[in-house]
């Protein structure tokens, strides 16, 4: 009887003591978003409250930090009273249990990309962020998004370019050719065909190949075609350079330099066409007769194919 006892007693005291462990742990600001406001307005060297007209603020959406069983601030950094305490003037101020800046030292992406994934899991379209070529590198969610913003420059496609940039520095030099995409003029963005949080093709493009990201756009030379070109049908980057290129038509070698290095010894007529006294190939190219390269219904891809 007295084991009994003693057995119960000691039962009796973890559970008295358990609360207190628990309390050891960081805990949540009891004055919730206000705590933040409180030095975070607008005046602020950090501010945050361009976040109120975003997304992430509309209340109605259960998924919404600031939704009514939310905690507002604290549903993304974390449980953080200490943050927010009153300090001596001797004491310094901890970061947020996730802290997304630098100023008090980065927490480990592995802490920032959870805080996001926690809502953003469910999304489709980052499914496949886990293995990703961007979570492999250490990309953190806010390493592109910025959140305490009006407008999010990923969101923005005259934005995006700029903050992929920031990284991509080669594809920047590429955009500035004399031929490109027309990104800096906001008409095609990264996102069109690249797929940042992971995806089925190489270099992380939209389309599970090369040639079917660029016929998203470039419908009329998916075909088919009675004669098709093997180069194009193979890969358009074959021929083409994706970012930018100083010869026309993004081309990697201007023509005729290109069509000869394939069909150099190859075809019905010398590729060089040296023909003196004969005016009809004088200053012309490959293309002046077979003008439908990526494949045409006349075997030699000559314009008048009817």
């Amino acid at each position: 009887m007295m084991k009994k006892l003693s057995l119960m007693a000691a039962v009796g005291w973890l559970l008295l003591a358990q609360p207190a462990f628990a309390d050891d742990g960081p805990k949540y600001d009891p004055r919730g978003t206000k705590g933040c406001m409180k030095c975070h307005d607008v005046d602020a060297e950090k501010p945050i409250m361009a976040i109120q007209h975003t997304v992430h603020a509309v209340i109605a959406d259960a998924d919404s930090p600031f939704a009514k069983n939310n905690r507002g601030c604290e549903s993304c950094h974390g449980p953080s009273a200490g943050h927010g305490a009153n300090l001596q003037d001797d004491e310094v101020r901890p970061a947020p249990a996730v802290n997304f800046n630098t100023t008090l030292g980065l927490s480990p992406v592995k802490d920032r990309e959870e805080a996001c994934l926690n809502c953003h899991q469910k999304q489709g379209h980052v499914a496949q962020w886990q293995g990703s070529a961007h979570e492999q590198a250490d990309v953190s969610c806010t390493s592109c998004h910025e959140l305490h913003t009006q407008n999010d420059p990923m969101l923005d496609k005259k934005l995006q370019a700029e903050k992929c940039y920031s990284c991509h520095t080669n594809e920047r030099i590429d955009s500035n050719r004399a031929s490109h995409h027309p990104m800096k003029e906001g008409l095609v963005t990264c996102t069109d065909c690249h797929q940042v949080h992971g995806s089925n093709g190489p270099s992380l493009l939209t389309g599970f190949t090369v040639n079917e990201t660029c016929y998203s756009c470039h419908a009329e030379k998916r075909g088919p075609f009675l004669w098709e070109h093997e180069p194009v049908t193979e890969n358009c980057l074959n021929c083409h350079l994706a970012h930018g290129s100083n010869n026309m038509r993004l081309l990697k070698v201007r023509s005729p330099y290109l069509c000869q290095s394939c069909h150099m010894q190859k075809g019905g007529h010398d590729s060089a066409l040296n023909l003196p006294g004969d005016s009809k190939f004088d200053q012309k190219g490959c293309v002046n007769c077979h003008s439908s390269v990526h494949g045409s219904n006349h075997p030699s891809g000559i314009k008048r194919h009817r």
